[in-house]
């Protein structure tokens, strides 16, 4: 099928989140995405999950009512800022849930030292949702990674000696790196995270040039051989040596299967901490291809190749079940990747995977 028949095929069978994401981001018609509205709002899926943002809401952990998986799924169903909805929630959230505003405007660099703002402020610009105390961290953080990532560094770690010296590291993270101190003093926390992949793409929006140039260096840091084996899956840990605490620094954004996409997908377990989790794989992908770095590279397109293994005689797709399975969990790690379809439908699958691989391509 073209593209305009696979649009065609997907409007005629899919059910209001997929033909609204088409309509508005795929076909730009604002007439008809207006149409579907309100069908889209009464999803069951919608329902079930818009309620999750409009109460009090916890910043990070794995369950449906915390923000950072709140959030990405919204979006996975195609709610934005443009809905009032979502913006009203967001800004109650901004003004009434969040008890460290002040952590979005440090006076001074630098400006990536709190976890929680890097999170809800990526979150929250994936959404589109306008707020300027955001968008001036955003920026911020900009500046701060592309200060960061341009030396093109990637000895980042204390080394065996040094690491030795330090008192009380528990048990549990003896085998772990541990970040200098002095790039956490300088830089905050300068190398890039998974929740920046799933918010800056929305700075292009600015069409600043500049602003384009730091984004794509950012992403070039992070789509290299050298990137993905010498940093430590997770980053490692990092110390408050005043303090001597240590605390697990988070998700790096590493490509899943970027020496061998095609291996990872085929591998059979699917633990977090090992090869194979193709939902993580697709989350990823479907946010790192709105760079034009990352679709430069030598995995998009064995990703992309990979994919056309599940591709049928009328050009749509339909990839393993257990690909796109909703699952409690972190969004992050592909726990909420699926697009709302109802599952009682024979061709849900063939609809979600074929919707999937049209965004890919789209972002070329």
């Amino acid at each position: 099928m073209t593209d305009i028949k696979i649009c065609d095929w997907l409007m005629d069978n899919a059910d209001a989140p997929i033909r609204y994401r088409i309509a508005r981001e795929l076909l730009k018609d604002e007439q008809t995405s207006k149409k579907i509205e309100p069908e889209l709002l009464e999803n069951p899926n919608v329902v079930k999950w818009l309620p999750n943002i409009q109460g009090e809401v916890a910043c990070h952990g794995c369950l449906d009512t915390c923000f950072e998986n709140v959030i990405p799924k919204l979006v996975q169903l195609g709610l934005h800022g443009g809905l009032p909805k979502i913006k009203d929630s967001i800004n109650n959230y901004i003004e009434n849930g969040i008890k460290n505003v002040n952590n979005f405007c440090p006076e001074e660099p630098p400006y990536r030292s709190d976890f929680w703002s890097i999170l809800i402020a990526n979150f929250i610009s994936m959404a589109d949702v306008k707020i300027k105390l955001i968008s001036k961290y955003m920026s911020d953080s900009l500046n701060e990674m592309y200060n960061f990532t341009k030396h093109g560094d990637y000895d980042i770690y204390l080394n065996e000696e040094e690491k030795s010296k330090l008192p009380g590291i528990p048990k549990k993270w003896w085998e772990k790196k541990v970040i200098k101190p002095e790039l956490l003093k300088e830089y905050g926390f300068g190398y890039p995270m998974i929740y920046d992949i799933a918010g800056l793409y929305r700075l292009y929006d600015l069409k600043n040039p500049e602003v384009d140039k730091k984004i794509d260096n950012i992403i070039s840091y992070i789509s290299t051989d050298e990137f993905h084996s010498k940093i430590q899956d997770g980053y490692g840990i990092c110390v408050e040596k005043e303090y001597a605490r240590y605390h697990g620094m988070g998700w790096d954004p590493k490509y899943p299967g970027w020496f061998d996409v095609a291996d990872y997908i085929e591998t059979k377990n699917i633990k977090f901490k090992n090869n194979g989790n193709v939902p993580k794989l697709l989350f990823f992908a479907q946010n790192v291809s709105k760079y034009p770095v990352a679709l430069k590279t030598k995995w998009f397109g064995d990703l992309l190749k990979y994919f056309e293994k599940y591709k049928t005689d009328n050009g749509t797709y339909i990839f393993p079940k257990e690909w796109l399975k909703e699952s409690p969990g972190y969004a992050v790690q592909g726990h909420h990747i699926s697009f709302g379809e109802n599952r009682r439908k024979k061709n849900w699958c063939e609809i979600e995977s074929t919707f999937y691989v049209h965004l890919l391509q789209q972002n070329i």
